[in-house]
């Protein structure tokens, strides 16, 4: 008795304890973390299910699980959208789509659980597979709790998703040209914002990271016994732990095509029915994602072909194709273009406001790190560019996709050379070399590579695995030694991103939420008066900005990639009354101004005409300031000649 009193008093003070310092830092991500492994044991089970009736072959437990979790992802992706389409965007209809999904995973919920168990088990006896696994990925699910802030994310990521969910449907918000893009990382997003946490739509994205490196540890030892090696390349790498804790959809692509590519393996390259269809199924998740991954599409119905699989060939693209159809239809009832931004020349958009020198404009954007000086001088200086200077692929916040290449783009020759020695899995590289082919023909950034990230890994630690078996015992320390050093560095590149953020100060509390994303956006505190200080119906004309996220009412931001209304507006307007009638009518009851960010932005945001400046610099007498931050101001638009 005395024993079960002790103990009964240490567990009182370890909860005081933690009262005191586990919850104050880790409470908000509580909730969010109970609603992850609820969503993602639906998902498994129900993904299960799915993967079992397609035909999964000789799949182990371990195996149907993660492949089911990768499924499953969709399947919420897919209902999410499906639910925004009938205008049904409401938090009951999230949780019911839940709830249907948990119906649907009950029956494999326990053995799902079982191979999570045994695959624990297994790992516990490499514990150095746990550290250099468990740790970093333990690390980033941490770095979710930090507020979402990174830029893409609150232009459109989340933007997008509460937008629709201001609306209850699926639309598209006028001036917002990415409404138009796939979005299946989006609807993930949709429902974790529906469910009532931003940070659960970043801990999605850590799950598809985590999943990604699940993948390489089952379906990766097919290939090579070295799986263990590249799913530690992947948990160090800089990269993918930056953009596993934000707001971020590359590593949902990153999950879809490791999913689609290691399935297409393991189907013998398209002899196995159910496995190839598993394997289309994946790709045009990932195709209904980010378009860059009808590359991936294209080299594996490529595969198909050159076997002289072309029923195969034919089934895949099918295949692909059906599931990556919700958005073609969308676009093309929305903007015209059912590939929008592409083919601007035979469907030009206009409806949306999209000419064809915005369009190529925008993809000037996108090439705006490619070659320069040239393709073939490109070609040559490549390597030693993604080895030493890799920021030169991508600057602002896409410097988030640009760190922590070195070890696995070092390796992933060796993994070609054995390949090509048949020492190593051919399929694997031959994949990850046209890939890499097609992303730097494209000149985009490097942040689009992670796609095949895992694949680079599982490739280049076989190639390291074959060396290591012919190599000396004093060349085996040293590269290992080597490759340690390396993997510190990631780690600490990582931490250092973190520490320029300022993300410690969230972590550990010693911010709040408010005080943080008022230290790094200009606009925030703008915007959070915005949530009590205004009506319900208030709707706000986000001048100089682009990341409308936190502006809490309906609300048009600022663009650099269509003509911004204020600017079409004031040139029109015979005065400025008349402008000021114009917003009016336009639904426009406040006017949120940012000026450093407009000055950063500078002419991407259009430039005024002579009359459009006067006109606007005329708007002032008729704003009156209802609220002033320390770098921005909201004002409300008063009557013509009030």
């Amino acid at each position: 008795m005395s024993g079960l009193l002790g103990a009964g008093l240490t567990a009182v003070l370890a909860l005081a304890a933690a009262s005191d310092s586990l919850l104050p830092t880790l409470g908000s991500g509580l909730l969010p973390l109970l609603l992850l492994a609820l969503s993602a044991l639906a998902a498994a089970g129900a993904g299960r299910r799915l993967v079992a009736a397609l035909g999964a072959g000789d799949w182990n437990e371990e195996e149907r699980t993660v492949a089911g979790a990768a499924l499953g992802l969709g399947l919420l992706a897919l209902g999410t959208f499906a639910l925004a389409a009938l205008g049904l965007l409401r938090p009951w209809a999230g949780s019911a789509l839940l709830g249907g999904l948990w119906l649907a995973a009950w029956p494999q919920a326990r053995p799902a659980l079982g191979a999570l168990r045994s695959a624990l088990v297994r790992a516990g006896r490499r514990p150095w597979l746990c550290a250099l696994v468990g740790l970093p990925l333990l690390a980033a699910l941490w770095a979710c709790l930090v507020p979402p802030h990174q830029y893409d994310a609150l232009v459109y990521h989340l933007a997008l998703p509460q937008a629709y969910l201001r609306e209850g449907r699926l639309f598209a918000p006028p001036g917002l040209v990415y409404a138009h893009f796939p979005q299946n990382g989006e609807m993930l997003y949709a429902l974790a914002l529906l469910l009532g946490s931003d940070l659960l739509a970043q801990m999605f994205t850590w799950l598809a990271a985590a999943l990604s490196i699940a993948w390489i540890l089952t379906f990766g030892r097919r290939l090579t016994f070295a799986a263990p090696w590249a799913a530690v390349l992947i948990a160090t790498h800089t990269a993918v732990l930056l953009l596993s804790s934000t707001a971020y959809v590359e590593p949902f692509v990153m999950l879809w095509i490791t999913a689609a590519v290691l399935t297409f393996e393991a189907s013998g390259e398209g002899k196995e029915r159910g496995p190839l269809v598993l394997s289309a199924v994946f790709m045009g998740l990932a195709l209904g994602t980010k378009y860059y991954a009808g590359l991936a599409a294209a080299i594996l119905a490529l595969r198909l072909l050159a076997r002289g699989r072309v029923r195969a060939g034919i089934l895949f693209t099918a295949v692909v194709t059906a599931v990556f159809s919700p958005w073609l239809v969308k676009n093309w009832i929305l903007a015209g273009n059912p590939v929008f931004p592409f083919l601007y020349k035979f469907f030009p958009a206009t409806s949306v406001g999209w000419t064809a020198d915005l369009a190529s404009g925008y993809f000037q954007v996108l090439t705006e790190y490619g070659h320069g000086r040239g393709f073939w001088r490109g070609l040559v200086s490549l390597p030693v560019l993604l080895l030493r200077n890799p920021l030169r692929f991508g600057g602002g916040m896409d410097v988030l996709g640009d760190l922590g290449w070195d070890l696995t783009l070092w390796l992933w020759p060796m993994g070609l050379w054995a390949a090509r020695r048949r020492r190593g899995p051919r399929g694997l590289a031959l994949f990850t070399g046209l890939y890499a082919a097609g992303w730097f023909a494209t000149g985009v950034v490097l942040r689009f590579l992670t796609a095949a990230a895992p694949l680079l890994a599982l490739t280049g630690a076989a190639g390291a695995a074959d060396w290591r078996d012919r190599a000396s015992r004093p060349a085996r320390i040293l590269a290992a030694a080597a490759a340690a050093v390396l993997l510190a560095a990631h780690l600490l590149l990582a931490l250092y991103a973190h520490g320029v953020f300022g993300s410690e100060r969230a972590l550990l509390a010693l911010e709040s939420r408010e005080e943080f994303l008022s230290r790094r956006l200009d606009y925030y505190p703008c915007a959070a008066f915005a949530r009590g200080g205004l009506e319900g119906n208030a709707k706000i004309l986000v001048v100089g900005e682009q990341r409308g996220y936190y502006v809490p009412r309906s609300h048009r931001p600022s663009t650099v990639h269509a003509p911004n209304l204020h600017v079409r507006l004031a040139g029109e307007a015979a005065s400025p009354d008349d402008l000021a009638r114009a917003l009016r009518g336009e639904g426009f009851t406040h006017l949120l101004f940012v000026p450093r960010e407009m000055r950063r932005l500078g002419a991407g945001l259009g430039a005024f005409s002579a009359r459009g400046s006067a006109n606007w610099q005329g708007l002032e007498p008729r704003l009156k300031t209802v609220f002033a931050g320390p770098a921005c101001l909201l004002a409300a638009l008063g009557a013509p000649n009030e």
